[in-house]
């Protein structure tokens, strides 16, 4: 169905790059696209898990940034900072980090806001990279193997309807993001 794949398919550096700029822009898409490209042999599957895992890891740490930066902003820091409410959240969030981490990585729509509030709230950055190199790797095992499986099953396996997987997960990301942000507000 992608024939414009196989002109790439002799530079698997170039899927690698691709997949690694795609997670800054949609995590989901990512691993789900990473798993089908290593399901159709465009990539091996140790290189097209570590392209997400690389992907994602960099993005979430983007955004960790972003939160230190946004500590410039003086009517920022003052509006989240010296807030009753963030002061709270943020000693929570502190003698939790780990489990709180882990739980904005399975909860869609939390990671922009919950990263980036971790670089405001100056969590500690080596808890924040192993909290979050944890979460991301169940996360991407868990998406990762389950679209591969799929996608590599006879059924799908010559099949021209192997990429509409990505289309169908995709919507469902959507619709339970969207749905998950509908109860979290």
């Amino acid at each position: 169905m992608f024939d414009f794949l196989h002109h790439y398919t002799a530079s698997p550096l170039l899927l690698f790059c691709a997949l690694i700029v795609i997670a800054w822009i949609w995590e989901d898409a990512t691993v789900i696209c990473g798993a089908l490209l290593a399901s159709d042999e465009y990539l091996n599957v140790p290189l097209a898990v570590l392209a997400v895992f690389i992907g994602i890891c960099s993005g979430d740490l983007a955004l960790y940034f972003l939160g230190r930066a946004a500590l410039r902003l003086r009517w920022l820091r003052k509006r989240i900072l010296l807030n009753p409410k963030s002061r709270a959240l943020r000693k929570k969030f502190r003698r939790r980090t780990f489990s709180n981490i882990l739980f904005i990585r399975f909860v869609p729509g939390l990671r922009t806001v919950g990263f980036t509030l971790c670089g405001l709230w100056k969590i500690n950055l080596g808890r924040f990279m192993l909290a979050m190199s944890v979460a991301g790797t169940i996360w991407i095992a868990i998406v990762f193997s389950l679209v591969y499986r799929v996608g590599s099953s006879d059924w799908f396996v010559n099949s021209p309807w192997k990429w509409s997987i990505m289309s169908l997960a995709l919507l469902l990301l959507v619709i339970n993001n969207v749905w998950s942000g509908r109860r979290l507000a």
